[in-house]
């Protein structure tokens, strides 16, 4: 899993790669400042953020379309998880307060909900197992990204300093066999947090990326009494897990922008009718 899982798209920005022989271009200090920001959000007991994504779907292998979706994300770990979600499909929230997680949508007046007691990330392979679905750019909460999202690469670059709404940024790029993918890190060491994520597909015809962009960043949120406790309005409808499961699916075959970006693309997730790297994108 990458930042986000997202797929991106770096290689178009390393210097040129060597033959194989020689193995790959892996410059440090990239590589360190991704894993310092890994490391950081990873030993954050709790965090919130603003997301905004926007991701491209290539159709008979020329038109391109943009989908995009936005949210926010509320982490208390061993606590709990909300998310709320926009995209073309509506409205879609999701929560997890230790007993129990629900995916809500609101718009349509359904809800499926079942028990969980497990970390957060059981929760996301639950998730993916049970619904279909992949909670909006988990790949950014999850306390292994610091460990996996390094492992493997083909070519890693650090391209300088730039500034993205006012802000100082590390400009990084990645790559391994599968995924490209750019990263951008405030210069902040104390909060070292990605500001956007940028993927490629190089395998795709037409190369669609996806691009998640991460904004107001708290590390001691204040949730609200019963912030990650569903409560139903009295007209919703109850569904089962596998029910969910068969709606996503039935809104993919519809050609609806997808719930969930595709592994290797994380993280993003990515990202969202549920953005990492890209699971982040269509997360």
């Amino acid at each position: 899993m990458r930042f986000l899982h997202a797929v991106a798209a770096a290689m178009l920005l390393l210097p040129s790669v060597p033959a194989a022989a020689e193995g790959p271009v892996l410059d440090a200090e990239a590589i360190e400042l991704a894993r310092a920001s890994a490391e950081f959000l990873a030993s954050r007991p709790a965090m919130s953020f603003n997301w905004f994504v926007s991701y491209d779907e290539v159709r008979d292998g020329r038109e391109k379309l943009t989908y995009m979706r936005s949210g926010t994300n509320l982490l208390v770990r061993d606590k709990g998880f909300y998310s709320y979600v926009e995209d073309d499909d509506g409205v879609r929230e999701y929560f997890f307060d230790g007993a129990a997680v629900t995916v809500a949508a609101p718009d349509e007046g359904f809800y499926a909900t079942g028990p969980f007691d497990g970390s957060f990330e059981a929760l996301v392979e639950a998730m993916r197992a049970e619904a279909a679905s992949e909670l909006p750019l988990y790949g950014l909460m999850t306390r292994d990204l610091a460990q996996s999202q390094t492992e493997g690469l083909d070519g890693a670059a650090y391209l300088g300093i730039t500034r993205i709404a006012g802000r100082e940024v590390h400009h990084l790029a990645f790559s391994d066999y599968d995924e490209d993918w750019q990263i951008w890190i405030s210069t902040d060491p104390a909060q070292p947090v990605p500001v956007a994520i940028v993927g490629t597909d190089p395998y795709e015809q037409g190369w669609p990326q996806y691009r998640a962009y991460l904004t107001n960043w708290e590390f001691e949120p204040e949730p609200a009494e019963g912030a990650f406790t569903f409560t139903p309005a009295p007209d919703d409808e109850r569904i089962t897990f596998p029910d969910l499961k068969a709606r996503v699916r039935g809104d993919a075959e519809a050609g609806a922008s997808p719930a969930a970006p595709k592994a290797g693309a994380d993280p993003a997730n990515p990202p969202a009718a549920v953005p990492g790297a890209a699971d982040a994108a269509k997360n």
